[in-house]
């Protein structure tokens, strides 16, 4: 029995020997004292929340038959008049009767209104009481229509398609919708078939919605109640702006229904708890279960924060003490007390923190020396990048001189060397390696300005910027690359117009740039040859090839972010080419004042 007990033992001890010391102090606890209270308290709340669920349910079944009865009670009452009406001879033999002139009717028509219950019946909350008859020698009046009237309306075909003798359904009358309430309508129709004859007849017998619905609220029920039929809403107590719609959406509240089949059709009521039942609970037993919190939460945490403060408080702070792998540095341990092994221990490591904050210290020194060494590195490469510009565009813009100078002779030429002296100031301050997009702006337009003198009518631009991005600071001459980038190998290769559009807005996280023109466009293979080289830059490549501007351009931007920046190009031979430059927000800056 012993030799058993160990093995069941043993998997338990291998648990707590890899479990930390003030854990150990909590499944103790834990076991011990919280479980058995948590497994009390749970079937003493269980208890008081099936109570109050049973009490709520109770609540809201009253409530529903309240609706249910009212409802019961209207709709009885209808068919009691209907019948009623159904059976009376003199109504029915005036709905059948041929009229020769409406003299004989009007007089035949008030000696019946006079002599019958119409009258007093469609007050005793009812709307109308309406006969309706296919007799076309009848004049309409208040009790008594010609039914032919009616064939195309939805209440009349829906009754006839029902194929029932008795129908009852809900309407909504679009003829007179200024108040949504009042043109509801709710009707009971019943054909009339005591006395046969030739002439169909049928009664109906109408309720406005704002009467039901003063009736309803009259009712005074504690909980929100719809009632609906074929899920179209005829009322809702605590929202009236619900009334025609469609799909009462209840979710998860707790709910109850009542459902009345009427004809053919089931009129559904609605009660709903829009309160979480918790917070009835909470209502009606606060002292219960503030005593069974602090019994369970308040205590517990005390007891257990007394025994950490004696032992495992020391271990803790000594944990903290050797920090994370992200800490470069240990701090030392002050106010060790005790004599123990544990303050042994704390002693003993700051021993170890002394001599290896040493050594951190010596590697630190290195490591900020090699990578001042790299910085001036990029700087030297930076350097020789934009050494590479300032010829490139200077050779274009003097090109684009020249070649207006032979075309048209010499009245333009001042035009031409202000938009070039634009385009100097940038090129030759090299002091600042970053500009303003407002700025690289002003390059482009200067630029795109002097490549219409040498296009004339074949090149046309639209610059398009958003007022929230002319801050963001960019390396100098890299937009106006792309740019002379699409000038000269989209627009120059295409003899019919072409446009440059440059557009510069916010994206999501991002600035993003396009540089789209309609030339000749890319074959699929050499975008994905550019896209391919954009990704793989370095120093070195540019070295190597001959046309170096956009690459030049993209390996600067590249510097600038961390590599974060995206590059995307879209292209369609014959149709144009579109470079997309994104530059997440976070790489970029907003006023030259923050560059070191």
């Amino acid at each position: 029995m012993r030799k058993l007990f160990r093995k069941l033992r043993k998997p338990f001890e291998y648990v707590l020997n890899n479990m930390r010391f003030k854990y150990k102090f909590f499944v103790l606890y834990f076991l011990c004292v919280i479980t058995p209270l948590v497994l009390t308290d749970s079937i003493i709340v269980k208890a008081v929340f099936d109570q109050e669920r049973a009490s709520l349910e109770y609540d809201m079944e009253y409530v529903a038959r309240m609706y249910e009865n009212y409802l019961e009670n209207m709709i009885n009452t209808d068919i009691t008049l209907a019948d009623t009406v159904n059976g009376n001879k003199k109504i029915n033999n005036l709905a059948e009767k041929q009229f020769k002139n409406g003299y004989e009717y009007y007089s035949e028509y008030f000696d019946l209104i006079t002599d019958s219950f119409l009258e007093t019946a469609s007050g005793l909350n009812r709307n109308s009481i309406v006969v309706y008859a296919d007799n076309d020698t009848i004049i309409d009046s208040e009790f008594l229509k010609d039914l032919s009237k009616e064939y195309t309306t939805k209440w009349y075909t829906d009754f006839i398609d029902s194929k029932r003798k008795d129908y009852f359904a809900a309407y909504y009358d679009d003829t007179n919708a200024k108040n949504m309430i009042t043109a509801r309508k709710i009707y009971y129709i019943k054909r009339l078939e005591n006395h046969p004859s030739e002439t169909a007849k049928i009664v109906v017998i109408g309720h406005d919605a704002s009467d039901l619905q003063k009736d309803f609220d009259a009712l005074h029920a504690s909980y929100p109640v719809y009632v609906t039929m074929n899920d179209y809403v005829l009322y809702a107590s605590h929202n009236h702006a619900l009334i025609n719609t469609k799909d009462v959406h209840i979710g998860p509240k707790q709910s109850i229904t009542k459902t009345i089949d009427i004809t053919g059709n089931e009129l559904n009521i609605i009660v709903v708890n829009e309160k979480p039942l918790i917070s009835r609970v909470i209502k009606k037993n606060t002292g219960i279960l503030f005593l069974l919190l602090f019994i369970t939460i308040i205590i517990p945490p005390i007891v257990l924060k007394t025994i950490e403060h004696t032992i495992v408080k020391r271990i803790s702070k000594l944990e903290s003490a050797f920090g994370n792998e992200n800490t470069n540095t240990f701090t030392a341990i002050k106010d060790i007390e005790g004599s123990d092994e544990i303050a042994f221990l704390m002693r003993k490591y700051n021993k170890m923190v002394e001599i290896t904050n040493e050594l951190i210290t010596t590697v630190y020194k290195d490591k900020i020396k090699e990578q001042e060494t790299d910085i001036a590195r990029q700087k030297a490469e930076l350097l020789a990048l934009q050494s590479q510009i300032n010829p490139h565009f200077m050779f274009n813009a003097l090109e684009s001189i020249r070649m207006h100078s032979l075309l048209k002779g010499e009245t333009e030429t001042a035009t031409m060397v202000d938009k070039l002296a634009v385009m100097e100031r940038q090129n030759v301050e090299w002091g600042k390696d970053y500009v303003s997009v407002k700025t690289e702006i002003e390059s482009i337009e200067a630029y795109l300005a002097l490549q219409s003198y040498r296009f004339g009518d074949r090149l046309s631009f639209d610059i398009d910027v958003e007022k929230e991005c002319e801050s963001y600071l960019v390396p100098k001459l890299t937009i106006v690359t792309f740019v002379e980038n699409a000038c000269v190998h989209g627009i120059e290769s295409k003899a019919s117009q072409g446009w440059i559009f440059v557009r510069v807005y916010k994206g999501k996280d991002e600035l993003v740039i396009e540089v789209e023109d309609t030339g000749e466009g890319m074959s699929e293979e050499k975008v994905k040859e550019m896209l391919d080289d954009i990704n793989n830059v370095t120093i070195d490549v540019i070295k190597e090839k001959k046309h170096v501007g956009m690459l030049n351009a993209c390996l600067r931007l590249k510097m600038l972010t961390d590599n974060a920046v995206k590059f995307d190009i879209e292209s369609e031979q014959g149709v144009g080419l579109s470079v997309i430059i994104r530059i997440p927000f976070n790489k970029l800056k907003k006023s030259l004042g923050e560059l070191n």
